[in-house]
């Protein structure tokens, strides 16, 4: 029998400047994620289901294999999305002015990987998360770091296709992504959302979008090289929100501020050198490929990335 994930705890909501609040979670962001012991997250709770349902093999897994983890992190770091840590405390910073979990629960988080900004979720909101992702090397490091850090039981893994979440109607009290939906098929996965999500809870998420209509070449190539099934636009993500019954509280280009808070890193010849003794020739080319063919449409205005935040109704 499928369990719901919704489980109140009392909270006080006091409100402060935004500055202020970014401030206070970019350092907690940079702490806490670097602490082996950090103190747990009180109050513990039941995972919204207590199985794991198989799943199919995709495309995506292959982009996240052992040389494009290596490369990923070398490149947006453990928090596995460009701008970091962040871009993490920019979306809690400004989903929390939306009541974001105020009052704790359940928080469904759709592509967790590592498990980074699921541990900040539930330290910044004091939540458990429900974190979704269908890579089991993924749930296995994240499930490492999270006992490590004394968060494993109240972040979570299950082992699921987004598109076919096994929850429970409205069990979950807030939805969380980050630059995930891009490799997954955004309608079926957003259906989902709606369903799970109590009336009320908000759901924030930040996605590569595109910000220009992209040509059959272009998409076929961003779907070879990167996993992308698709790119929505900014307004096809809000009129998808709005036809699904969810109020669009932002919904924000966010291309020139991920830009700004991307690290910039030395010559990395030698670092590439290591990463082809290590992985081989192809691995090198299919990553300096995959850096190039983004980057270059970035440069050209025609992707970029995007916040959204949205209330179900």
């Amino acid at each position: 029998m499928e369990a719901s994930c919704r489980q109140k705890t009392r909270r006080v909501v006091r409100f402060v400047p935004r500055a202020a609040v970014e401030q206070h979670d970019r350092e907690s962001c940079h702490r806490l994620e670097r602490s082996p012991k950090a103190t747990p997250v009180v109050g513990f709770g039941r995972l919204p289901m207590a199985y794991h349902v198989g799943v199919e093999a995709r495309r995506v897994g292959e982009f996240y294999d052992d040389a494009g983890m290596i490369w990923s992190l070398r490149s947006v770091g453990p928090h596995l999305h460009p701008g970091s840590e962040e871009a993490t405390v920019s979306l809690a910073s400004r989903a929390a002015e939306y009541g974001f979990a105020a009052d704790g629960g359940w928080v469904l988080e759709l592509g967790s990987a590592l498990g980074a900004p699921s541990r900040f979720l539930a330290r910044r909101f004091g939540v458990r998360v429900a974190c979704v992702d269908m890579d089991r090397r993924m749930h296995r490091a994240a499930q490492a770091t999270n006992r490590s850090e004394g968060l494993a039981r109240v972040v979570q893994p299950i082992l699921a296709r987004t598109e076919r979440l096994p929850m429970a109607d409205a069990s979950c009290d807030a939805a969380w992504s980050q630059d995930a939906l891009c490799h997954m098929e955004k309608e079926a996965v957003l259906a989902e959302v709606e369903r799970v999500t109590r009336a009320g809870g908000v759901f924030a998420f930040t996605d590569f979008v595109a910000r220009t209509e992209l040509s059959a070449e272009e998409s076929d190539r961003l779907r070879s090289v990167w996993a992308f099934p698709s790119l929505y636009g900014i307004p096809r993500y809000v009129a998808l929100l709005h036809r699904l019954d969810f109020e669009v509280l932002l919904a924000e280009d966010r291309t020139a501020a991920t830009l700004r808070a991307r690290s910039r890193r030395p010559d990395d010849s030698e670092w590439w050198e290591e990463f082809g003794q290590r992985f081989g020739a192809k691995a090198v080319e299919t990553r300096i490929e995959a850096g190039s063919t983004w980057q270059g449409l970035l440069e050209a205005g025609r992707v970029g990335y995007a916040m959204f935040i949205a209330r179900k109704a």
